[in-house]
């Protein structure tokens, strides 16, 4: 087969199916703006410099290029990057485009975007297919982490709602199975794992791995808001929507209450439980947790 372009190989999807197809063995380009930075080698990669924001960078680089496998950052420019990279894709000769999309039901600016690509890429006659995780462990949980340590508990605004998390080992191993196989066109592949849990479950979950009583804190949007920009004095309006509150509110909404088997379908294996994830990230929360009375003390002034 030809050689597979991953786009945004220094970001968490990039890096994670480029590290999965390295891994097997797949032939693969990796495309950064910074060289300097990607930190996945091996005898089948080769590391290129281009940048969606200057289409003229993107022809030269898939120049032999079978497949891509197509994610940007998340802001308010993703419609305009992602199409550069289909167009130029199209012009190569490129055979087909599978994009990282979502199994989450957004109805906001972020949807309108990802909506605007695919429009383009359902027209513009390559072969293509979505590889849609609902909500994702490392960005939705990671972010807990100075909490859990710090405060012994989760803050969110989505109440009893539940949501069906899916690990990024899971995603990237679906991405690279969709990217090396046929069959897939217009597919869309929305991946979670096992069960669906709301953010008590997962203090729960949280609680029994880490050994130390985790709790859910449930908060209205505007006094989560507050407490995100006074914790965050970097955040922007736009980081905030797009990064954390509309998924937050998609949550609560309702929007991400699925489960698949499609994991199990594509690679032959159980999805990673939350369990498993936590276990595996167990010092990344572990360690530094205090003690239960201070935790409260420091709920209470924050």
């Amino acid at each position: 087969m030809g050689e597979i372009l991953v786009t945004t190989a220094n970001g968490m999807f990039g890096k994670a199916v480029a590290a999965a197809l390295v891994e097997k063995g797949y032939p693969v380009r990796l495309m950064v703006r910074d060289i300097t930075k990607c930190t996945i080698s091996g005898e089948n990669a080769e590391i290129v410099r281009a940048d969606m924001d200057k289409p003229e960078s993107l022809i030269p680089v898939m120049e032999g290029i079978d497949s891509v496998f197509l994610s940007s950052p998340i802001d308010s420019r993703i419609a305009e990057r992602e199409i550069a990279v289909i167009k130029a894709a199209k012009a190569a000769g490129v055979k087909r485009i599978v994009k990282i999309y979502g199994a989450v039901k957004h109805e906001d600016a972020l949807s309108e975007t990802h909506h605007a690509v695919m429009d383009y890429l359902y027209d513009s006659g390559l072969e293509w297919a979505l590889v849609s995780p609902n909500s994702v462990m490392e960005t939705s949980l990671y972010g807990f982490q100075p909490s859990i340590k710090y405060m012994n508990a989760i803050y969110g605004i989505s109440g009893e709602s539940r949501v069906g998390l899916v690990a990024l080992k899971d995603v990237a191993e679906v991405s690279a199975v969709v990217l090396t196989s046929g069959g897939h066109h217009a597919k869309n592949y929305e991946l979670t794992g096992a069960e669906s849990l709301n953010l008590f479950d997962v203090a729960f979950v949280f609680s029994n791995v880490l050994n130390k009583r985790i709790d859910y804190i449930d908060l209205s949007e505007d006094t989560f808001s507050r407490m995100i920009r006074k914790n965050d004095k970097t955040i922007t309006a736009e980081r905030l929507e797009l990064e954390i509150l509309c998924h937050l509110r998609a949550w609560k909404n309702g929007k991400a209450d699925l489960v698949t088997d499609t994991v199990r379908t594509l690679t032959g294996r159980d999805p990673v439980s939350l369990e498993q994830f936590v276990s595996d990230n167990f010092y990344y929360y572990r360690t530094g947790i205090v003690n239960r009375l201070l935790a409260l003390l420091m709920r209470k002034i924050s």
